[in-house]
Formats: C-alpha cells, structure tokens, sequence
C-alpha cells in the first residue's frame, strides 16, 4: 500500500505568526487638572497673553494629557486666595525645546489674611446642629451653615486659615520651583469660584479629599471635574463664546486633529 504523501511545508505555512498589532489608541473627550499659581498677578497676566507656564516636572502630566484628551481643562487659583480664579483649556501642547523655557520666575505676593470669605465656628444649640457663619462682605454675602460634612484629614482647615501642609507647599513653590515652557491656553472664565461652595465635592484620584485640597498639576475624576466647571458657569457670566452650563466639547471648541 503506497504511502501517502504530506504536502512539503511552504513558506507561507512555516512563517511565524505576526504579532498582533496594538489597537489604536482611543482619546477621551475631556480631562482636568487643577493648576495652582504663587500670585494673581500672573493669573491676570495669562489672560491677558493667553499662555501659561507650569513647574517643570508637570509638563509632562499635561503633554500626555493634551495627547490623550480631546479637550484639557485647567482650573487655577492663587495661593491662599481661598478661591478658585477661573479656567481655561489647552490650546498647544507644551514644547520639549529647552531653549523656550521661560526665564521669569513669579515673585510672592504679600496677600492680606483677611482677604476672601471667613467662616465663624457655631456651637450646637438645642435649636440648631454645629455649623458655621460665612461671611462673604467682599462679595455683599453672610450666610450660615449647617456642619454636616464628617471629619475631614489634618489637611482640612477652615476658610481664611492655612494648613502646615498648604503653607510648606507655598513656601517650596517660592524656593525651588523650576519654571517650565510657555504654551497656549484659551480662557473660557474668570468667575470665581470661593472654595466654602465646592464643600462635599471629593476627587476620588486624590484619596478622596475635597477638590480645594489638591496640588499644582492634581488631575481631578472626569465627573468631578464636569460638576466644578458647572459651579463656575452657575456663579455668574460665563466669559467665552458658547454660553452654555457644561464645558464647551463642539467641533468649535474641540482642537483639530
């Protein structure tokens, strides 16, 4: 009985099998990072120019940001202003050419520590549960509270005071900070925003502290971003061209690909 014959192997069947390629990669369409600055003045001056420059070992965060996300958006606020100052998005990725480093470095501001909203402690009273006042009088606003929030870490201070650890991050941005490159931002507010109304608003990527508790460059959970970029809009005028409650995502504001 003849034996039969196995087809030679080709080379077509000998080739080894081609590793499977990496799918492209799927932008988000928003991200937001919350961005400190040492004075208000330099906030004014961005807006004025339209560019931002970060500490150094954030441009990173933020490239990788911009590259991963259709829209960046930066919330900023100057240290120990007790609020939010406004924000802005991502207009160009920030250069890796050395030589366009900015050679100027923010100087601190003397701010006055009875600048910004006070919060007056209440006891408990058979008529009413622990709270507080806030007296707002530089915005024509005094309210009071109910303290209902659980104990918060030993980062947590009330309105107008400032935290060892705020004070030390303060004070290292003043003596170490490296300045990186300028790069374009297009402000969308400068409605401020006073932190005593964010109270409850947590950041699950920052062990869940209040969104007020964060550093320079802090990303912030996509929906608790959203919700803060809602308080802005809903504390008055939005500034920008699309008038609208949610941060702007149209083809107008989306940067072309």
């Amino acid at each position: 009985m003849q034996e039969e014959q196995l087809p030679l192997p080709t080379a077509e069947m000998t080739r080894e099998p081609l590793e499977a390629e990496a799918p492209p990669s799927v932008k988000v369409a928003e991200k937001f990072f919350v961005v400190k600055s040492l004075t208000l003045q330099d906030l004014e001056t961005s807006v004025r120019t339209g560019t931002w420059a970060t500490q150094a070992h954030n441009e990173e965060i933020l490239n990788r940001g911009y590259e991963s996300a259709d829209n960046v958006y930066l919330i900023f606020s100057a240290n120990k202003s007790g609020e939010y100052y406004g924000y802005a998005r991502m207009a160009s990725a920030i250069s890796d050419d050395p030589s366009a480093a900015t050679s100027l470095v923010p100087k601190p501001e003397a701010i006055d520590p009875f600048d910004g909203p006070k919060s007056i402690p209440t006891p408990a009273t058979e008529f009413a549960p622990k709270g507080r006042i806030i007296d707002d009088s530089a915005r024509g606003t005094i309210f009071w509270e109910a303290d209902l929030s659980e104990p918060e870490d030993e980062e947590t201070v009330h309105e107008g005071q400032t935290s060892n650890a705020d004070r030390a991050e303060a004070e290292g941005l003043v003596a170490s900070q490296e300045w990186g490159k300028p790069f374009k931002i297009e402000w969308i507010s400068t409605n401020r925003l006073p932190f005593y109304r964010t109270r409850g608003l947590r950041n699950p990527w920052n062990a869940n502290r209040e969104v007020k508790i964060a550093r320079d460059g802090t990303e912030l959970e996509t929906s608790v971003g959203k919700r803060l970029l809602q308080m802005f809009n809903l504390s008055g005028p939005l500034v920008g061209a699309s008038g609208s409650d949610l941060p702007p995502t149209d083809e107008t504001q989306t940067r072309p690909h």
